[in-house]
């Protein structure tokens, strides 16, 4: 018996009980499943723990296991709530408590999922650690672990039809696929005592909607993993890159000119010359990549779609922007930026761009580049993210500050 609480995440694409229920009773044979839901579109765990009606259904006992999952981007902390209501009563019912794990999201997190995972990841650690202390048996589903390990498989491409496929048309709630994920990961984890290696066998499992058999055996390997039921799997040897990656590698350099408002606080701290302009680095080793401007380091990747010696694709991650062309001293993306191999950075230009002009170039109000010189209606920040025309891959379209000069 078990009883779910929680919010969209838990009742879209057909509720994770439903799919919760077909696994586990594929797995473990003899096994009766019966679900509850009790929850509501964007509910927080706070908000669930000051509902009458939902914590006398907790009181009333009647479970075996009892599903906690708060706001998918942890609008409201529910620590309070778990401490003295949820955890007391599942410990009082001798019920285990789980926790769902949510997954960092696009709209949520921005380009950066693995920072919104490990967020997320120490909340939930920190609500089982509050459990246990009053007493309580819990676990948690970690499904937003799962949904960035899915992702790591896809090369760090949240665009890859292999991650994007198990969110919704939002790209936040989880689809059909995502759900199944989900519920794979809960069976494994709320009921690993039941389990020896290698975990449930897929086989055993139908296969729901749009599901190939190799995402339903990846499903079960990875649920199997976080549950601590097997082994972690070693990562795969990557293979050669093609071509324009093994271009990429190396140092490349970007001449960059800040605003008048930077380049006064920059100059301060000596980050950036007289003129206003400072070097960014590029560094490619693999397909990992390292920027380093005005004293910071951030870390990138390349996703590489190798179809043969005629066929490659480069991805620069998290911009996702496609390598373009790659010349002995450039490299051009389709977002127009344009890198120098560090041994000819003389050869730089500020901002340099190769496809689109700044007096060609429309934003999504037809507006051109004139509408975001200093003084006019369009200039800030706010504006200056506004999208154009130029289209840089599915999800994004060339921004004004990429392409209007100053």
């Amino acid at each position: 018996r078990v009883l779910f609480l929680g919010n969209s995440f838990s009742f879209v694409s057909g509720g994770v009980w439903t799919q919760y229920k077909t696994i586990a009773e594929a797995c473990i044979p003899g096994l009766h499943v019966t679900t509850t839901f009790k929850g509501q579109g964007a509910e927080t765990l706070h908000e669930a723990g000051n509902d009458p009606a939902t914590v006398s259904q907790v009181r009333g006992g009647g479970y075996d296991i009892l599903v906690l999952q708060d706001q998918s981007e942890l609008a409201e902390e529910g620590y309070d709530e778990v401490k003295k209501v949820f955890a007391p009563e599942a410990a009082r019912h001798n019920a285990l408590l789980g926790l769902y794990q949510t997954w960092a999201t696009p709209p949520a997190d921005g380009d950066n999922l693995t920072d919104g995972t490990l967020l997320r990841k120490q909340y939930y650690d920190d609500l089982a650690k509050i459990s246990r202390q009053v007493g309580a048996q819990v676990v948690v589903a970690r499904a937003g672990e799962a949904f960035f390990e899915v992702l790591r498989l896809n090369g760090f491409d949240w665009e890859f039809p292999g991650y994007r496929n198990l969110l919704a048309g939002d790209y936040d709630h989880p689809s059909q696929l995502g759900m199944n994920l989900v519920a794979w990961v809960m069976v494994l984890s709320f009921n690993a005592k039941r389990f020896s290696p290698p975990g449930c066998d897929p086989d055993r499992v139908a296969t729901i909607p749009g599901q190939s058999d190799e995402d339903k055996h990846t499903y079960a390997r990875i649920a199997c993993e976080l549950a601590g039921v097997c082994s972690k799997t070693p990562a795969a040897t990557l293979p050669p890159l093609c071509g324009d990656a093994a271009k990429l590698q190396g140092e490349w350099v970007r001449k960059r000119r800040l605003s008048q408002v930077e380049c006064q606080q920059e100059k301060k701290l000596g980050n950036v010359a007289a003129d206003c302009t400072y070097m960014e680095r590029w560094v490619v080793s693999g397909t990992e990549v390292k920027q380093l401007a005005r004293g910071v380091e951030k870390s990138h990747s390349l996703r590489v779609s190798n179809y043969g010696p005629k066929l490659c694709f480069v991805k620069l991650l998290p911009e996702f922007s496609y390598v373009r062309k790659v010349t002995p001293t450039k490299v051009m993306f389709n977002d127009c930026k344009v890198w120098t191999r560090k041994d000819h950075q003389d050869e730089s230009l500020e901002d340099e761009c190769w496809c689109v002009e700044g007096n060609k170039w429309k934003d999504y109000e037809d507006d051109t580049c004139a509408a975001y010189e200093p003084g006019q209606p369009k200039h800030g920040e706010q504006f200056c993210e506004n999208t154009g025309e130029a289209r840089i891959s599915m999800f994004r379209l060339l921004r004004a500050k990429e392409t209007c000069q100053g």
